[in-house]
């Protein structure tokens, strides 16, 4: 059901499962207030807590690959199932002595659970910090690109030195909710990829005749050979808030990192320039940029080799389109 979340947003769901599992926990310590509940609580509070073990292990797959150096997953794992052994034993022995000394009653044992749960939420938040993920979601290119593009003196440059590398951006990136595109920021326009094209009229106040033709109008210059440029990707700018951004059907995962590449030099050149010379503009340098960048990228420590944007199900077929 979830598909590559787990893959591109490790830590988005590994935070949420470690939430969810705390919440059962919680639920299931409430079963004694409420006997005539007692199974149905029980039962629910046990489907949560399986749901959001299975979600850990999901994601556990995905963190673990971070931490190979040497192609050793598997002893990275045997390590970190031991520590986590490990951490339960203490866990399960300061339990036994910390429950000696308290009041055995349900309303204490909830006065103490919520401190631990939460400092346990905590530390689970710091160290996902700390953890660094490699490939590349919408949220973690647009800060490896967020500097490395610039305008400068009216024209759009490259900067190689200003690539973060996953390290850094891990220390910034947020993963508390889930990002699919980029929002509008600094007079730059956000960028919304892989839009439903059929419901967009949900988006637009389509009782405005004028922004009804304005949308066909973006949507129909999107697709436009001569916007497209035999590309595998179709950009298109609603007024100056919003860049919309397609992948064909055909596109490689190569192709998917150029769109996003050419979309935002795209960003980035619209405050300096008319919308239509920005767009010719920032394809021409996405093109004679993009070979050095995507190696450059790779030198900073990212993989390149699969894009985490949108789900290939999204991606458009053209023909059928039209």
């Amino acid at each position: 059901m979830v598909g590559q979340k787990f893959d591109s947003d490790p830590k988005h769901q590994r935070f949420w499962s470690s939430v969810w599992l705390q919440t059962a926990t919680w639920l299931e310590m409430l079963t004694p207030l409420f006997p005539h509940l007692f199974v149905v609580i029980g039962s629910v509070a046990n489907v949560g807590k399986n749901i959001a073990w299975l979600a850990m292990s999901a994601t556990r797959a995905s963190i673990n690959k971070t931490f190979c150096r040497k192609e050793n997953l598997g002893d990275v794992t045997a390590k970190s199932g031991s520590q986590s052994t490990a951490a339960g034993l203490i866990g399960t022995a300061l339990g036994i002595v910390v429950g000696g000394t308290m009041d055995v009653s349900v309303y204490t044992l909830i006065l103490g659970f919520v401190p631990i749960s939460l400092a346990s939420l905590w530390g689970n938040y710091k160290s996902l910090l700390y953890t660094v993920t490699p490939t590349l979601n919408v949220e973690r290119a647009r800060l490896m690109l967020q500097e490395a593009i610039l305008v400068q003196n009216g024209a759009l440059v490259f900067s190689p030195e200003h690539v973060r590398t996953p390290r850094q951006v891990s220390k910034i990136e947020k993963f508390m909710r889930e990002i699919r595109g980029i929002e509008p920021e600094d007079r730059m326009p956000g960028i919304i990829i892989s839009a439903n094209i059929s419901k967009l009229e949900h988006v637009f106040p389509w009782t405005n005749s004028n922004a009804a033709a304005n949308v066909a109008h973006m949507v129909r210059d999107a697709f436009q050979p001569q916007y497209a440029w035999n590309e595998l990707y179709y950009i298109g700018l609603h007024t100056t808030d919003r860049l919309y951004l397609w992948y064909d059907d055909r596109a490689s995962d190569a192709d998917v990192l150029l769109g996003f590449y050419h979309a935002m030099a795209y960003r980035k050149l619209l405050g300096a320039r008319s919308p239509s010379d920005a767009r010719i503009e920032s394809y021409v340098f996405a093109k004679q940029t993009f070979a050095s960048a995507c190696q450059h990228i790779m030198e900073s420590g990212w993989d390149t080799s699969i894009m985490y944007f949108s789900k290939r199900s999204r991606f458009v077929n053209v023909a059928k389109a039209e």
